[in-house]
């Protein structure tokens, strides 16, 4: 589509026109004496266009970070056009309160409960998932990846099969968060083995030495790719040992949590989630990092998905043009992404975010881990929240395309990801919590640009 910019006067032209001189009149970067007289002697406007062309693209990134994220998930999610998304996860494991059983206390039981906070796709497909005991422990210093791997006793120490029960409730009552819970047993053996560490001090404490002589979990789903993709939420799930003393009627119990604050310190346990991505159809031809497809490949349709590495690519070949023999100030720029008709809104990314890529499409890194674009007026993350009246996304780009235009940034477009955070070590990176997902219409991605020129 061929960039075409039109003037459109106003009703009040004359003071926009005055408007534009003093806009121009505040940046410029000449001396009070070379504005002086000759201003009025050239070309001043102010010029609207909403047909800047924007060139679209879908991208593969490369493995992204997704250590201590705050949901386990594991199953599977299946799209016609993205594929399937299978995930598992490793986490630690250990009790704040310390183990006070005796040599003659008797195990009855070691249960887990996994509490929902969300799904995506058919939870009427039953699921099998396996616990078994990891070999290395995990660390917080460590920077975990969607494809990373820890090794772990091949015997698992649980086996469950359910049919995952949809979210009924998230409603809060004082510190109490009223959710569903996925509920079943582990092995007598493995419950046999937490209730003897009384005897070592260290160990029924918890803490370091508990978790280096437990070094955590790996969870994962063994069921049909059409099952569904669930979510479990660290903070409130949590594993409990049951046990009792002879000729005692009082019945014993201590919790293993996958995330704890105490009174001494606030701790977090070391936890990632690993995915496996099948992409199927046009997208099948992403393979490796940097890998770009066109949106005339794929029925004019971009696509970005939490966890796998799909994002989309914004090029702005004609922005360059509007240079000619003027000098421009770019008054206000929007970058506006528009969703496909009938968007499934539980599945649907409720945030983007800009990254700068470079010239292999892959994102800018800088000291604080990703180039993120810099939210306008502020130094936080630019990002653009989904509005559902228009079933778009609006970005506020004004310093970006102006720093352009004055070749302080080169005209490389950007990357249109998930949300990012900040991870343990401070270093940003890309959230991934899900499968959701949102696919553009790249027909309908524009530029509104407002912008002031001075013929040169």
């Amino acid at each position: 589509m061929t960039s075409i910019s039109s003037k459109k006067p106003t009703l009040n032209w004359l003071a926009t026109k005055w408007l534009g001189i003093f806009s121009l009149f505040l940046a410029s970067c000449d001396t009070p004496k070379e504005i002086g007289a000759d201003l009025f002697s050239v070309e001043v406007g102010l010029n609207f266009t909403d047909t800047l062309q924007v060139e679209s693209s879908t991208v593969l990134l490369d493995s992204i970070q997704t250590g201590g994220s705050n949901s386990f998930l594991i199953g599977s999610y299946q799209h016609p056009d993205l594929g399937t998304f299978q995930s598992s996860f490793f986490a630690q494991i250990s009790n704040a309160d310390t183990l006070t059983s005796k040599i003659t206390s008797i195990m009855d039981s070691v249960r887990m409960s996994l509490v929902y906070t969300s799904f995506q796709g058919d939870t009427l497909q039953p699921q099998t998932i396996s616990i078994y005991k990891l070999k290395d422990s995990l660390s917080l210093s460590t920077s975990y990846f969607t494809n990373s791997n820890v090794a772990y006793d091949a015997n698992p120490v649980a086996i469950h099969t359910f049919k995952p029960r949809v979210v009924k409730a998230r409603s809060f009552n004082g510190d109490s968060l009223k959710l569903d819970t996925l509920t079943f047993r582990m092995s007598a053996a493995y419950g046999n083995e937490l209730i003897k560490n009384y005897t070592d001090k260290s160990l029924s404490g918890g803490g370091k030495s508990f978790r280096a002589s437990f070094p955590g979990l790996y969870i994962k789903s063994s069921s049909s790719a059409k099952a569904a993709l669930l979510g479990f939420s660290p903070a409130y799930s949590k594993m409990t040992l049951f046990w009792h003393n002879p000729g005692d009627t009082t019945k014993y119990y201590l919790n293993y949590y996958f995330s704890l604050s105490t009174a001494i310190s606030d701790e977090v346990q070391a936890r990632f989630n690993k995915f496996q991505i099948t992409n199927s159809g046009s997208l099948a031809a992403l393979v490796k990092p940097g890998d770009v497809l066109s949106s005339k490949r794929t029925n004019n349709t971009t696509f970005v998905q939490s966890g796998s590495g799909i994002v989309t690519r914004i090029k702005l070949p004609t922005l360059l043009n509007l240079l000619g023999k003027n000098n421009v100030a770019v008054n206000k720029a929007e970058l506006v992404l528009t969703g496909l008709d009938a968007l499934d809104l539980n599945n649907t990314l409720g945030q983007l975010t800009l990254l700068h890529v470079d010239g292999s499409n892959k994102p800018l890194r800088n000291s604080s881990g990703l180039g993120y674009v810099v939210s306008e007026g502020g130094g936080g993350i630019q990002t653009a929240n989904y509005n559902a009246a228009f079933n778009s996304y609006t970005f506020n780009i004004t310093t970006e395309l102006q720093s352009v235009l004055a070749g302080r940034k080169s005209n490389l477009g950007y990357l249109v990801t998930p949300t990012l955070a900040t991870s343990s070590n401070g270093m940003t990176k890309l959230v991934s919590e899900s499968a959701r997902f949102v696919p553009l219409n790249a027909l309908k991605a524009k530029v509104r640009l407002y912008y002031s020129y001075i013929a040169k």
